[in-house]
């Protein structure tokens, strides 16, 4: 009986064990993509002559489209949701494999707009921004920090 007790804690430690070590494991990146905001080229942002926005993005089975798909956020507009797509420079697909990449979101002077009769000095903004993959997966959609803008 003491050794019919003692197997069945072998059999219950080692599944035990296993299942520590598969919640161990490392972390896969999934089909998902992910992008992370990493900085901006400099603040504040003077507008007559742009700026560039920083991120990471990864994707798990490498078939990332080569575009951002982003809306910003003026603190003096009405929101405006319209999302506007630009290229990544840099970033082609890499079907099957595992992919990490900084990519730049370059931001023309004409990417500032100024409008109305009275111009304006300064203005603060964020974005929103997502990327898509081939498979029609759809990064989670993240806010960038404000940042002031000098309109000169």
């Amino acid at each position: 009986m003491y050794v019919c007790y003692m197997k069945k804690i072998l059999v219950l430690s080692l599944f035990a064990v296993a299942a520590i070590c598969g919640a161990c494991g490392k972390d896969s990146i999934g089909t998902k993509p992910m992008l992370t905001f990493l900085s901006y080229s400099y603040s504040p942002v003077i507008s007559s002559i742009g700026m560039d926005v920083n991120f990471q993005v990864k994707d798990g089975d490498g078939d990332i489209e080569n575009s951002f798909n982003f809306a910003a956020i003026y603190d003096t507009k009405p929101v405006d949701t319209a999302f506007e797509s630009r290229p990544m420079p840099g970033v082609e697909a890499h079907k099957g494999t595992n992919l990490t990449a900084e990519v730049i979101l370059h931001l023309q002077p004409t990417d500032f707009p100024q409008t109305g009769d009275q111009p304006i000095l300064k203005d603060s903004l964020h974005y929103l921004v997502f990327i898509t993959d081939n498979a029609g997966n759809i990064s989670d959609t993240i806010v960038t920090p404000k940042i002031e803008v000098l309109y000169q």
